[in-house]
C-alpha cells in the first residue's frame, strides 16, 4: 500500500465575500483532496481585503507556510483558488514546494477516474490547455494520465515540452475527440425517435445508484466526488411499454472549471438534448439549497435552464424520521411536484417511474398525420424522429398517412410545413 501524498490546504477569505460560500468552498476542497487520495496535514486560511498580485496570499504568511511545510515534512500546497502562472511560480520559489490550484486538483481527479477513450482524451486536452498558460513545475500526481505531453514519471517535475509542442498535441486531441463526437452524434441520432431523460445533480448525490436501480445496470458507485465520470446511456422500459433513453451524466460542483465545461461539451450534449432532466439532490446534505443553486447556475451556463426539470430528493433514509415531514414540506414549498426517494433502499422508485410515465403522456401522444407525398424530406424526418406505428399511402389524395407517436414540440413545425405546402399548391 503506497503512502498518501501529504498536503497543506490554503484558502484566502476576501473581506466582503459571503462567508458561508467561502466555508462551503473550503469544505468542498477538503472533499476534493480526499477524493484525490491526499493526506491533509494542515488547513491554513488568511483573511485579506484583496489577493496579493504577485503571491496571492501575503509574503509573511508564505514564509510561515514554508517553515511549517519543513516541520511537517510535506512539500505540496493546494490552493482553493486558481492561480496565475506568475503567482504559482513565485509561491513555489518562496516556499520550495509544489503548488497546485483548484482546477489542477479537479483535473487530476478527472484523470484518475476517466475510463473511456473519449473521457481520457477530454481530460488530457483540458490538462494541456490549462498547462499551456502556466508551463511551471508540476506535482507528481499529474503524471497519472497516460500519453500526456509533459507529464513524466513520478520523480520528474519539469514540463519538457514548449508551447509549440503543446499546441501540436492539443490539435491532435481535438481531431480525435471530434471524430468520437461524430460517432456519438450518429448513435444519438438513432435514439432521437425515443424520448430522452438525463440525470443531473451535484456530484455524490446518488445519480449512479439511481441509474443502476432504474436500468438494472451495475455501474461503479462510491461515496466520493466524481466516482463516475463518463456519461452512460441505457434504455428504460416503462409500464406503458414506452421506450425511454436514460443518461447518467457527470456530476457538478461549485466553481466547475470552464476548461472542463468546454472539454466535456460532447458529454454535456446529453443534457442539452434531453426532453426531461432528473435533478437528483442529496436531501441529507446540510447545504442542499446551496447545492441546488450551484447546479442551476451550471445549467444556466450551458443554456438549459428552461428545460422540464423534475427534482428527485435522494437519500431520504439518512434523515431522522421525526424531521423528515418538516423537511419534505419545506422542499415541496420551494420545489413543487418533487419526488422523495432512497435509491439505496429502493424506496420511492415506483413513484418516480409513475412520474416519468405522466411526463411521457404529456409530451408525447399518438396522432394521425397526413403528409403530401411530395414532401420527401419531411417524411424522412418523421421516420427519424417519431415512432411510426402504422403507415399507408392514399392514392386519391397522394398522401402518406401516418399513425405515430411524436414529441409535441416537433408537431408544430411539421404541421406548418404541410400547411405552407398546401397553400403554395392552392395558389398555383
Amino acid at each position: 500500500m503506497r503512502n498518501k501524498e501529504k498536503v497543506i490546504l490554503i484558502g484566502l477569505n476576501i473581506k466582503g465575500q459571503n462567508i458561508e460560500d467561502y466555508h462551503d468552498s473550503m469544505e468542498e476542497l477538503k472533499l476534493l483532496a480526499e477524493t484525490a487520495d491526499l493526506e491533509i496535514i494542515q488547513i491554513i486560511i488568511q483573511n485579506l481585503t484583496k489577493p496579493n498580485i504577485s503571491t496571492f496570499i501575503g509574503k509573511g504568511k508564505l514564509q510561515e507556510i514554508s517553515n511549517l511545510s519543513k516541520k511537517l515534512k510535506t512539500n505540496t500546497l493546494v490552493f482553493n483558488d486558481n492561480l496565475t502562472p506568475a503567482q504559482a511560480r513565485n509561491i513555489s520559489n518562496l516556499t520550495r514546494c509544489n503548488v497546485v490550484d483548484r482546477t489542477e486538483l479537479i483535473l487530476d481527479i478527472f484523470a484518475k477516474h476517466a475510463r473511456t477513450k473519449q473521457a481520457k482524451l477530454q481530460v488530457e486536452l483540458a490538462q494541456l490547455e490549462y498547462s499551456y498558460t502556466k508551463l511551471k513545475r508540476l506535482w507528481k500526481h499529474l503524471s497519472r494520465i497516460q500519453g500526456g505531453i509533459g507529464f513524466r514519471g513520478p520523480g520528474e517535475t519539469q514540463i519538457e515540452t514548449d508551447r509549440r509542442e503543446i499546441r501540436k498535441r492539443t490539435s491532435i486531441l481535438k481531431k480525435k475527440i471530434k471524430e468520437i463526437d461524430k460517432n456519438t452524434l450518429i448513435k444519438r441520432k438513432k435514439r432521437s425517435k425515443f424520448l430522452s431523460i438525463s440525470m443531473i445533480g451535484y456530484t455524490n448525490a446518488g445519480k449512479t445508484t439511481l441509474f443502476n436501480k432504474l436500468t438494472n445496470e451495475k455501474l461503479y458507485t462510491a461515496d466520493k466526488l466524481f466516482a463516475t465520470l463518463d456519461s452512460t446511456t441505457r434504455s428504460l422500459n416503462l409500464k406503458s411499454k414506452e421506450k425511454i433513453v436514460l443518461s447518467d451524466t457527470i456530476g457538478f460542483i461549485k466553481k466547475l472549471p470552464h476548461k472542463l465545461v468546454s472539454s466535456f461539451h460532447s458529454t454535456l450534449l446529453e443534457v442539452l438534448e434531453a426532453d426531461l432532466l432528473l435533478h437528483v439532490i442529496d436531501i441529507s446534505h446540510p447545504d442542499l439549497t446551496d447545492y441546488i443553486y450551484s447546479v442551476n447556475r451550471v445549467l444556466q451556463e450551458i443554456g438549459v435552464e428552461d428545460k422540464d426539470i423534475l427534482c428527485v430528493f435522494n437519500k431520504c433514509d439518512l434523515i431522522e424520521e421525526k424531521l423528515f415531514p418538516f423537511l419534505k414540506k419545506k422542499m415541496l414549498e420551494e420545489h413543487p411536484d418533487s419526488i422523495f426517494i432512497s435509491a439505496k433502499n429502493n424506496d420511492g422508485i415506483d413513484i418516480l417511474i409513475d412520474k416519468i410515465e405522466e411526463f411521457v403522456k404529456r409530451i408525447k401522444k399518438e396522432i394521425i398525420l397526413k403528409i403530401p407525398a411530395q414532401l420527401r424530406k419531411l417524411i424522412s424526418f418523421i421516420y427519424e424522429n417519431a415512432e411510426v406505428i402504422e403507415n399507408k399511402y392514399e392514392n386519391k389524395s397522394n398522401e402518406q398517412v401516418f399513425r405515430l407517436k411524436i414529441d409535441k414540440h416537433l408537431l408544430t413545425g411539421i404541421k406548418k410545413q404541410v400547411e405552407d405546402f398546401k397553400l403554395k399548391e392552392y395558389l398555383k
